[in-house]
């Protein structure tokens, strides 16, 4: 009998959805305020990018340890040092007044942003039955987007109004009483005896590996959405607040997206298939943000609505696919991995491109380097020899 019953279900999805959103916008938030970051500390555009990828750089380095050790504590108190560590950095963030502090802040978000996929994947995987996961997944992976969407309107009205320090406090508390509820909602984790009849070692499927690949090919490629506000203001001409809007479509975009792909993959067994999909959509929107630069500025709305669909939705199928393959013996190490090829490519792509635009005072380099990057992703799932999931499992917890 799955550990989650049926009742308690919608708590312990909208439970997993608030952990990733709080896991992974300690970053995000970076690219929602860049405008302000710089004026503040008084940085360049590459420093900032450089702060991006010490968290997501961070978080890859820490994800392949974090699994394993996701795997032994079990996913209830994995979530719980999510949410207390981007509990602190928030503060931090908020705080900094240095860009050493900026980066301190992103240091402790690179743990949130390394555990929420293992912590939430394990608990999926152990605790929903085959079936029911592919709309949970969907619905958790949209938390991510659902706070960009958040706090690309939220974030920059309350630092323009209240200041920085108070904007990032009201995510603080936030993830802190995210923290408690988690606590006091999700069972406890099966004692280590219990734990040490789990085989989590062994070689992972090698289909956990194409989707590494994968999504290492499409950080890279989705990481220009950093640089979305800061283009819409410098390039565009548009203010902050239409920025941050635009950053905000994305995410806006990206929620039904990733709930719907994540549906479509489990019911159809289409994971390859939805991946060449996104990855294409990815090329599309790079293509329409170099026209943007040079043409009806309004073309940024719709990259914007594209890259919702498309880059930015691949985590639902990615991490469907790995639980799908994985098992729940070996969601939290296959999570680990996945997130820390894709994070390394997320990572190295802002400072990369914050560098590029430095250099030369142009952000159509940047798209060009996002669609080839997309264009390998593409290359990457058509030459996956056509993946067979494993027989559909049912919870082994009780």
């Amino acid at each position: 009998m799955p550990i989650i019953e049926s009742r308690r279900r919608g708590v312990f999805t909208g439970l997993l959805f608030s952990a990733m959103g709080v896991g992974t916008f300690v970053a995000l938030s970076l690219g929602i305020l860049a405008v302000v970051f710089i004026e503040d500390l008084g940085i360049t555009r590459a420093q900032l990018g450089l702060v991006f990828a010490v968290n997501t750089v961070g978080a890859a380095v820490l994800s392949p340890v974090i699994g394993r050790v996701t795997d032994r504590i079990g996913g209830r108190s994995a979530l719980v040092v999510v949410s207390i560590s981007a509990a602190v950095a928030f503060l931090l963030l908020g705080i900094a007044s240095s860009l050493a502090v900026l980066v301190a802040g992103s240091m402790v978000g690179a743990i949130a942003q390394a555990g929420s996929n293992p912590a939430t994947n394990k608990l999926i995987a152990e605790d929903l039955p085959s079936g029911s996961q592919g709309i949970v997944t969907g619905i958790k992976q949209s938390g991510v987007q659902a706070f960009v969407f958040i706090g690309g309107l939220m974030l920059p009205a309350m630092a323009l109004a209240w200041g920085r320090p108070s904007g990032y406090a009201v995510f603080a508390v936030f993830a802190f009483a995210l923290a408690m509820f988690s606590i006091w909602f999700l069972p406890r984790s099966a004692g280590p005896k219990a734990r040490s009849t789990t085989h989590s070692g062994g070689r992972l499927p090698a289909a956990i590996w194409w989707i590494t690949a994968y999504g290492f090919l499409l950080g890279v490629s989705g990481s220009a959405t950093v640089l979305f506000a800061l283009f819409a203001t410098e390039s565009l001409g548009q203010s902050i607040v239409v920025g941050g809007a635009v950053a905000a479509v994305v995410g806006l975009a990206a929620m039904p997206a990733r709930i719907l792909w994540a549906r479509h993959a489990e019911i159809h067994g289409a994971y390859r298939s939805s991946l060449v999909v996104i990855a294409l959509l990815g090329v599309g929107a790079s293509l329409l943000l170099m026209a943007a630069g040079h043409g009806p500025w309004w073309l940024v709305w719709v990259a914007a609505v594209m890259t919702g669909v498309g880059p930015s939705s691949w985590n639902s199928v990615g991490m469907l696919g790995l639980i799908v393959f994985a098992g729940p013996e070996k969601a939290g190490r296959a999570s680990g991995v996945v997130l820390s090829g894709f994070l390394v490519g997320l990572g190295i792509g802002p400072p990369i491109f914050g560098w590029i635009v430095d250099t030369t005072g142009s952000y159509t380099p940047v798209w060009v380097a996002s669609l080839v990057a997309a264009l390998l992703g593409l290359v990457t799932m058509l030459a996956w020899p056509s993946p067979t999931p494993p027989r559909a499992r049912g919870s082994t917890r009780h």
